[in-house]
């Protein structure tokens, strides 16, 4: 049997296969990330994973031959030193795949075992795979490090819109308004006020569907945000296929995460554009199977199961 889990730093997946390909359990849990919540509680929560997946399917552990993890916060070597013994403690039978979360999109959206996956959704993280199996990846540490902000960047762009009309230097979009809506604030001042006292104010992160659906209505403000943001995810696709050797190849951009694939039409046309002006045979496509799908499939992987689980629906 094969396990797959995609430890995330909002939720955490989980899925158990047979090697004939049929889901025998799985389950969905919190935060997966050990930055978050520490190696102990996270190697603790992995743990009670697998003995959760095992009882629901009603096997003993020692049936599961090989595991992908797929785990947010896995950035550097250091970060494997950190939590493969523990992994491996108590699964010592096991082959473990481990790789940061970015790449199981990449195994679960391309057809082919090399590629670019774009992942934008609370944060942004580009990874590449070569066809020689050279791995590079986006730091995904925020504009402060190259990388696209996801959902937070969009709604910092509305405020700064919003904020700009009101100060009357910049043209009138339909984003105040959402504003206002999504917040329940009766101005843009009160906004302004709510959000620097830390008063009232949901995730910003949840305000980011608003962008896309001003964009998609043809509000020019959040159009040009959508386009900027495009760029520069398209930037650092091309900047990964270089990395891992693409360019001259036929390959998959992976699109996945909430923005990317949350609509905003304008969004996917600059990444379309950007990216295929300098990669001539990349195809864009946006993921429509499940993350934890790559990290079974990394599982196979690792002991040379070749069960084809791409033709499930999801």
């Amino acid at each position: 049997m094969f396990l797959g889990v995609d430890a995330g730093g909002t939720k955490t997946q989980a899925a158990l296969f047979s090697a004939q390909g049929e889901q025998l359990a799985a389950g969905r849990y919190g935060t997966g990330n050990w930055e978050s919540i520490g190696t102990d509680a996270a190697l603790t929560l992995y743990e009670r994973i697998v003995t959760d997946l095992c009882r629901t399917a009603n096997v003993p552990l020692s049936a599961i031959r090989s595991v992908g993890w797929g785990l947010a916060g896995l950035d550097w070597p250091s970060d494997e030193v950190r939590l493969r013994p523990g992994i491996e403690q108590f699964m010592p039978h096991a082959a473990h795949t481990l790789v940061n979360d970015a790449f199981l999109a990449l195994r679960a959206g391309s057809t082919l075992p090399y590629g670019v996956a774009a992942i934008a959704g609370t944060g942004s993280t580009v990874a590449a795979i070569g066809v020689d199996g050279r791995q590079a990846r986006t730091f995904g540490l925020g504009s402060e490090w190259g990388d696209f902000d996801g959902a937070q960047q969009l709604t910092r762009a509305a405020f700064r819109a919003a904020a700009r009309m009101h100060y009357g230097i910049g043209q009138s979009t339909s984003l105040t308004n959402a504003l206002l809506e999504w917040s329940q604030q009766p101005s843009i001042p009160a906004l302004a006020e709510a959000y620097s006292r830390g008063n009232s104010i949901t995730d910003i992160a949840t305000f980011a569907p608003q962008v896309m659906r001003c964009a998609d209505q043809g509000d020019a403000e959040a159009q040009q945000i959508l386009v900027e943001a495009g760029m520069v995810l398209a930037q650092n696709i091309i900047g990964m296929a270089d990395a891992v050797g693409l360019r001259s190849l036929p390959f998959e951009v992976v699109l996945a995460g909430g923005v990317a694939t949350g609509g905003a039409n304008i969004f996917h046309e600059t990444i379309q554009s950007e990216v295929q002006a300098q990669l001539a045979q990349a195809q864009i496509v946006v993921l429509q199977r499940p993350p934890v799908l790559g990290a079974v499939l990394l599982a196979m992987d690792a002991v040379g199961c070749r069960t084809d689980l791409t033709s499930r629906e999801w």
